[in-house]
């Protein structure tokens, strides 16, 4: 990830390491022995799904073995066993479940591994994370750089979203690899591409012949990886010192995810990294436009001005859209670190809903300030209200790109990058949903925004034909909301129930305890 222009190098070098109800209860029948327990009724609905332009009111929405069956006007002539479970949806707004297409399950923010402590706060995060998600809607979520264990540990949790994951293939002493000592680098991420020209002679543990783009892509699918994600990225600031891929293989790759029926995401931050990944036909570029490296420092003076983009980016942009490259905006990834440095930041009542309590009162310690204290030094004596001002301006200058795409009609990715660096103001589902607030808050759309949450993504990971729309057949990871996310955004705060794969979960019970 390159550093935003107004952002320190060494602030998104350490920050990148990391990057690895109330109402209308459920109607239960008196006779429980005799329950359908299998199936669900949503009456009386008005149905919101993102392939239709209108809505479709006074719906009785029939769910059995964790599929939709029937969407059907509710009339008098309409027969349901009693036994069946119900749930009254006058007044309510159902819609698919959100997705993110860009988390990291494996991490818990703000936290090292050594720090004392760790492993128990650690173990609460884990606990509440997959319910975290939840709560703000999101039954789905695409793990773009994940372990192993980080997979099994959230997958073993017993309320969760569906979890797809990317497999990832970076240069050999590339980003993210270049972080970890060499001893350990080449066994603990032993997918990576060997490039002759930066690697001569090859260390003895490495055998070449097994890094080719074609041997490594077939591990990755045989592993069960629902995509491929590869790291153009040369060097953060002004610090281009990164090996990065040839064209060669960046075409070899292209070939090989096409071969083996796997998307391709690109880690791209910056104007000149983006440039390659279009160039080389990925699928999706996994980040926003934060970084204007490649354009000359005084046309950037000029742009940020008159506050334009420079007719270079609009240019990229343009084509951008023209090639149907995904696009995943990640707009508060730089404007969360700039959360560090508000005095009120931990008074937010929405963490209370989403941070087990240990872990929320070990964030306000002096020992949890580590990465804010790192992320000052690179500021001086400046005062911690600016530095926080300076990171929300870097962010407006990738929503300002993710708005010009929006403009052209371009379909965007809902994706939060949680967590992106070791920021504890960015948490699982909160974050997903200060990103739809964010994209709102550009100027995108109501609808453009629920159609990134939904269908877009699961187009995206070629899962359409199971999620993203409330139609039969689908799976019914669906939201019961008390108003209507096409008129506001801030709806998607008044969810219901989280029905997950048809059973109904009040979302009360999933905040954190």
């Amino acid at each position: 990830m390159k550093s935003p222009n107004c952002v320190a190098p060494k602030t998104l070098l350490l920050a990148l390491f990391f990057q690895l109800l109330y109402a209308n209860p459920l109607q239960a029948a008196t006779d429980t022995e005799s329950r359908d327990t299998e199936s669900l009724l949503i009456e009386h609905v008005t149905v919101l799904s993102p392939e239709r332009d209108s809505a479709l009111t006074d719906q009785n929405v029939l769910i059995k073995n964790g599929l939709i069956v029937s969407i059907s006007k509710a009339n008098s002539s309409q027969h349901f066993p009693a036994t069946i479970k119900r749930i009254n949806g006058r007044g309510r707004f159902l819609t698919p479940g959100l997705m993110d297409s860009h988390v990291h399950v494996s991490n818990t923010p703000g936290l090292l591994p050594q720090m004392p402590g760790a492993a128990e706060l650690h173990q609460a995060f884990a606990q509440q994370q997959p319910r975290s998600y939840l709560y703000f809607g999101v039954t789905q979520v695409l793990d773009t750089g994940n372990s192993v264990e980080g997979v099994s540990e959230f997958n073993a949790q017993p309320q969760k979203p569906d979890l797809f994951r990317c497999g990832a293939a970076p240069v050999m002493d590339g980003y993210p690899n270049h972080q970890l000592p060499k001893a350990k680098r080449y066994q603990q991420r032993p997918d990576f591409i060997v490039e002759a020209a930066h690697h001569h002679p090859l260390p003895a543990a490495v055998d070449a012949k097994q890094q080719t783009p074609e041997m490594v892509v077939a591990r990755i699918a045989q592993s069960g990886a629902d995509c491929l994600k590869i790291f153009i990225e040369n060097g953060f600031g002004d610090a281009d010192h990164l090996p990065v891929y040839s064209s060669d293989s960046l075409q070899r790759l292209r070939a090989a995810a096409t071969n083996h029926g796997l998307p391709l995401l690109a880690h791209a931050n910056a104007y000149d990294m983006q440039l390659q990944a279009v160039d080389g036909k990925v699928d999706v570029i996994a980040h926003g436009l934060w970084n204007w490296s490649g354009i000359d420092r005084n046309i950037r003076k000029q742009a940020e001005a008159s506050n334009q983009l420079p007719a270079a980016i609009m240019q990229h942009l343009a084509k951008v859209h023209a090639s149907g490259i995904g696009y995943q905006p990640t707009i508060q990834v730089i404007s969360r670190m700039g959360a560090l440095f508000e005095a009120d930041a931990l008074a937010d009542p929405q963490l209370k809903k989403v941070v087990p309590k240990s872990l929320l009162d070990w964030y306000r310690t002096p020992e949890a300030q580590w990465f804010r204290d790192e992320l000052q030094l690179d500021f001086g004596d400046m005062p911690m209200e600016q530095v926080a001002a300076v990171f929300k301006k870097a962010s407006l200058q990738g929503a300002k790109a993710a708005k010009v795409l929006a403009d052209l009609g371009h379909p965007l990715l809902l994706a939060s990058d949680t967590p992106s660096s070791p920021t504890y103001t960015q948490q699982p589902g909160y974050s997903t949903y200060l990103e739809m607030q964010d994209m709102a808050a550009v100027g995108i759309s109501p609808r453009a925004i629920f159609q990134a949450a939904t269908i877009n993504n699961a187009k995206m990971l070629n899962i359409a034909h199971k999620y993203g729309t409330v139609s039969m057949g689908k799976v019914a990871n669906l939201l019961l909301l008390q108003k209507n996310p096409l008129e506001n955004v801030q709806a998607w705060d008044s969810i219901e129930w989280v029905i997950l794969h048809g059973e109904a979960l009040p979302r009360a019970g999933l905040a954190a305890p």
